[in-house]
């Protein structure tokens, strides 16, 4: 432990800077908070199938897992390229990180619609890998459908935040965070299942996907886009 003058593994010698430590909780919450709102989101979207029946409650249980795989899928590819943007951004290569964004944006939006065709030609045989009843795979595949159509906005939504948080942007990361399956889908789904009923209750998740990368697309343009052209 003692014997080399470069590298030490004494605890004595562990520091963290009280800054350090803010910017490491300010860029990680938000990452955490988003894991939150997908157990808060579900728990609103079964609460507001419970009066049609158990069925769409099972049914909405299995579409939550089928569109998880396009939605992680989304996720790898985005978190991905994160440490590029980080440099670039770091190192103010301004052309180098907008090259990097622009493609980022086509190829994450490409594959999201890519996924949303395939998963919805898809939609029986995949519902029935969780579930072989007729009911509830009748039930679940307009109700995967309607889950899908949010997917170009999702990928925009996910590039965006973690441009964010390359950026270390700790707020604008946070505020979508708490949007897409929080806040606005809080207030998506209470005013679709009221004026729309179970059809609203269906499309809630896409237009607040909707909504939420119109937020995310006014927060890049007022940071992260007015540095790139200023």
């Amino acid at each position: 432990m003692n014997r080399s003058k470069r590298l030490s593994v004494n605890p004595a010698n562990f520091y963290i800077h009280k800054d350090e430590l803010i910017q490491i909780f300010a860029i990680g919450i938000p990452a955490s908070i988003t894991n939150l709102m997908q157990s808060l989101g579900m728990t609103l979207m079964n609460r507001s199938l419970l009066p049609y029946g158990n069925d769409r409650v099972a049914a909405m249980g299995i579409i939550m897992k089928v569109n998880m795989i396009a939605v992680l899928i989304l996720v790898g590819f985005a978190f991905g390229g994160q440490p590029l943007i980080g440099y670039n951004y770091g190192a103010k290569n301004r052309r180098r990180l907008e090259e990097i964004l622009s493609f980022a944006y086509k190829f994450e939006c490409g594959l999201g619609l890519l996924l949303t065709i395939l998963l919805s030609l898809a939609a029986r045989p995949m519902i029935r890998i969780f579930m072989k009843d007729n009911t509830i795979v009748s039930l679940g595949v307009p109700m995967l459908r309607m889950q899908l159509l949010g997917m170009v906005f999702v990928a925009i939504v996910l590039v965006t935040t973690c441009t964010f948080q390359s950026a270390g942007m700790a707020r604008n990361a946070f505020l979508l965070s708490i949007s897409r399956q929080g806040v606005i889908f809080a207030i998506v789904l209470a005013i679709a299942s009221h004026t729309i009923g179970y059809q609203g209750i269906l499309l809630s998740q896409a237009i607040s996907d909707l909504l939420t990368a119109v937020l995310a697309i006014a927060l890049y343009r007022t940071s992260v886009a007015k540095e790139l052209h200023t």
